[in-house]
């Protein structure tokens, strides 16, 4: 989404600060009712609702969505109404087939309904070497939006959702820990719970970024289809969890 750094981590550490004390509730909370409908309710949850608050993520901070409604505020092309202009690059490059490339980068700030973000572009024109200098082409990039400060309402709604996705996890790993424990008895303890919990985190957990950027650069076409595969193993846990698990606090861990 390209969000200016400091707010992006602003968001990031507002939402775990006020999601964190869950993990400590939810672990009181199985101990009263159990581990594991907290913990299939929380996988659930994820299953669910990641792609929605993903799609809103990509949907309320899209600049070029912006970028049009600003551009339907000022008709006439040719004035700029950007907040600010710089000149990033300009330069004159010979090239060996006797023409002239005459590059210029621009970097324009905007501000939208208290959003503010950067449109950055290059056009590059190439002439012919002689005393007319002949315009041969004239080529405009497609422009990188970045820099995106976003509004004080907009920045809070972004913290509720992280908060959103931090609590579903909470609701998992808040019972795990006592739910591995209990689970096994004391002689294969630390074997039982040692082998599963690492090819989960190591395997499944590991290969997140590898498989969804696979899954990005195949699929071009859908923006969040990197979300298919955490989103399908807690669908497949979920499923084997509430065939197979039971839902008993054992009180003593040393049997």
């Amino acid at each position: 989404m390209k969000i200016e750094f400091m707010q992006n981590r602003e968001i990031l550490l507002w939402g775990i600060a006020l999601a964190t004390p869950f993990f400590v509730f939810f672990g009181w909370l199985s101990d009263q009712f159990g581990r594991k409908w907290i913990m299939l309710t929380g996988m659930l949850l994820g299953v669910v609702f990641y792609r929605p608050i993903f799609s809103t993520f990509l949907k309320d901070a899209d600049a070029k969505v912006w970028m049009g409604k600003l551009e339907e505020q000022h008709p006439n092309k040719k004035l700029s109404f950007a907040d600010r202009d710089f000149l990033l690059k300009n330069d004159t490059v010979k090239t060996n087939d006797g023409t002239i490339l005459f590059i210029r980068q621009v970097k324009s700030i905007y501000t939208y309904g208290g959003n503010q973000f950067a449109k950055t572009f290059t056009d590059t024109t190439q002439v012919k070497a002689d005393y007319m200098l002949k315009i041969i082409s004239t080529q405009v990039s497609a422009p990188v939006y970045s820099d995106k400060i976003l509004s004080t309402a907009l920045k809070w709604k972004f913290i509720f959702l992280v908060w959103v996705m931090i609590f579903f996890v909470t609701m998992v790993y808040g019972p795990v820990a006592a739910f591995l424990v209990e689970l096994f008895p004391t002689k294969i303890r630390y074997t039982s719970m040692s082998l599963p919990y690492h090819i989960g985190n190591g395997v499944f957990g590991g290969l997140v970024p590898f498989i969804a950027t696979l899954l990005s650069t195949t699929f071009t076409s859908d923006p969040l289809v990197g979300l298919w595969y955490p989103i399908g193993v807690a669908a497949l846990c979920f499923v084997i969890g509430t065939l197979y698990l039971t839902n008993k606090v054992d009180k003593n861990i040393h049997d």
